[in-house]
């Protein structure tokens, strides 16, 4: 007999009414948006309030749940957070669990009607991706100040959910490492295997973020890479 987890149809029932309860909450706190204007510390409450909601009704509904593994592999101190991009549950999770890290973004998002305000206001940091020289420094410049107020830094080194490029590292992660001199921390999970690429049913599971031991500052880029990419293959 098929469980019910293995089931399709109830799959698709699960994650049709998460959608429809995830959109509720999202308009109930739609009123709130105003109070982006306020310090950063009342939107974080309040986002972090929100995602809480969504990721209770993923356990709730979906029967999708998490686990961390490895937090003690998190130096002290600021360091960059370097995790591998499987789907969107990343980026509600990973700034909840690690205190609001500034995450580095495409620059396009920090211009999207709701999601650009909030970003900007917590200060996450976007990446002009034109390749401009100008662009780059502001970006790199933008991280110092947010590593020498003693916040860590989130980034998605694969630059994509894509599965067939997931686990190819791009340079931008070893000139942030040159330029900070700080730790890197790899971050692995399976989020993907659940919250499938490009598809809208959410399987039900436990997704497992597992926090590697972080690589000291020091290396030379091609070792970085060369390790960094080693790491992001790891099964989570």
């Amino acid at each position: 007999m098929t469980r019910w987890s293995d089931n399709r149809l109830v799959i698709g029932l699960r994650s049709l009414l998460f959608h429809l309860a995830s959109a509720l909450v999202s308009l109930a706190f739609l009123p709130l948006f105003p109070l982006v204007l306020g310090p950063r510390w009342l939107v974080w409450v309040i986002l972090r309030r929100y995602v809480h909601i969504q990721l209770w009704l993923l356990q709730a509904i979906c029967g999708l749940s998490y686990r961390l593994v490895g937090s003690e592999n998190i130096p002290d101190g600021p360091v960059i957070l370097a995790a591998r991009h499987e789907a969107m549950w990343e980026t509600l999770f990973l700034p909840l669990v690690f205190d609001l890290p500034a995450v580095i973004l495409k620059q396009e998002i920090l211009h999207y009607p709701l999601a650009g305000p909030i970003a900007r206001k917590l200060g996450f940091i976007g990446v002009d991706r034109s390749g401009s020289p100008d662009g780059a420094k502001r970006t790199f410049d933008q991280a110092r100040a947010v590593a020498r107020g003693g916040r860590s830094i989130l980034i998605f080194p694969n630059g994509t959910r894509d599965p067939a490029r997931r686990f190819r590292v791009q340079k931008g992660v070893a000139v942030l490492y040159r330029a900070l001199k700080l730790p890197v921390v790899p971050v692995v999970l399976d989020s993907g295997d659940y919250w499938i690429y490009r598809r809208w049913l959410r399987r039900p599971g436990v997704i497992t973020v597992r926090v590697l031991p972080s690589i000291e500052p020091g290396l030379r880029t091609d070792a970085l890479l060369s390790a960094l990419e080693g790491e992001m293959a790891r099964s989570a």
